[in-house]
């Protein structure tokens, strides 16, 4: 499909991320045989989880949404982001099982609520740091520092919900404020992005864009979008550590014993 002469179907192929997704896949099958071989279980739902995963990083980072965002809207940029660094992480997250979280964890510096805290500093850090409008239009143009990009959201969303999702680190009080510190602290962005009257991207100012948008309409489609999904996401994980916490769950169960 041709629109203002953008081709908004066009795949991308970017080899050093095909490698790099392929030899994960192989990687996670390889401990999945040798755990089943020991006779630990590992859930199907868990690998449909881990692969889910990585087919929301593929599409984001080979489909025409990778075009779109080189080439002309932010908001594909912006949607790009959201898929890599909110949807994935928590996906492949869910795709280990407690001793496959336990024995990543041997190798962390730190635990329990310490870790929630510096994973929390470390997302946003990341996030605001990499939508630094200087970097941004930078990266679009550097084909290194963009895939830099591409990997510091992936690590910051892994980060950030591992101990959101792994057990042993926070008890469901903590997950409701550590997520509700996450909504507060992140909105500030979002907002910049969605209420501003002037494009922040030069890099953007005069690409094409799909159905006649102007830049200032491309870049607030694209922040509102990210902050509901954002929202949507954060809300359900706390609404869910939150039903938990009402039902008199105080502590979070062993990692072994969820995540199994």
């Amino acid at each position: 499909m041709i629109l203002l002469g953008l081709d908004a179907g066009r795949f991308v192929w970017d080899p050093e991320w095909a490698i790099a997704l392929v030899l994960i896949g192989v990687d996670y099958v390889y401990v999945v045989r040798v755990y089943r071989r020991r006779g630990l279980r590992v859930p199907p739902w868990r690998c449909c989880c881990f692969a889910a995963g990585m087919v929301i990083i593929a599409i984001a980072l080979f489909s025409p949404v990778e075009h779109l965002a080189l080439t002309s809207m932010v908001s594909a940029h912006l949607l790009q982001n959201v898929m890599i660094g909110d949807w994935a992480p928590p996906l492949l997250v869910f795709g280990l099982t407690g001793e496959m979280a336990a024995a990543v964890e041997r190798r962390l510096p730190v635990r329990g609520p310490r870790l929630a805290w510096v994973a929390l500093g470390f997302w946003l850090v990341v996030w605001y740091l990499l939508h630094v409008p200087g970097y941004y239009d930078y990266a679009l143009r550097d084909q290194w520092a963009l895939g830099f990009e591409h990997l510091l959201f992936i690590v910051a969303g892994l980060v950030f919900w591992w101990p959101e999702l792994t057990p042993g680190h926070l008890t469901y009080g903590q997950k409701v404020v550590y997520l509700f510190a996450a909504f507060l602290l992140i909105s500030p962005l979002d907002l910049v992005l969605a209420l501003s009257s002037t494009p922040i991207y030069s890099f953007y100012l005069h690409t094409p864009k799909l159905w006649g948008l102007s830049p200032v309409e491309d870049q607030q489609i694209g922040a509102v979008t990210m902050t509901i999904e954002q929202n949507v996401i954060l809300f359900a994980a706390c609404a869910a550590a939150f039903v938990k916490l009402l039902a008199g769950d105080a502590e979070a169960p062993d990692a072994v014993e969820l995540l199994s």
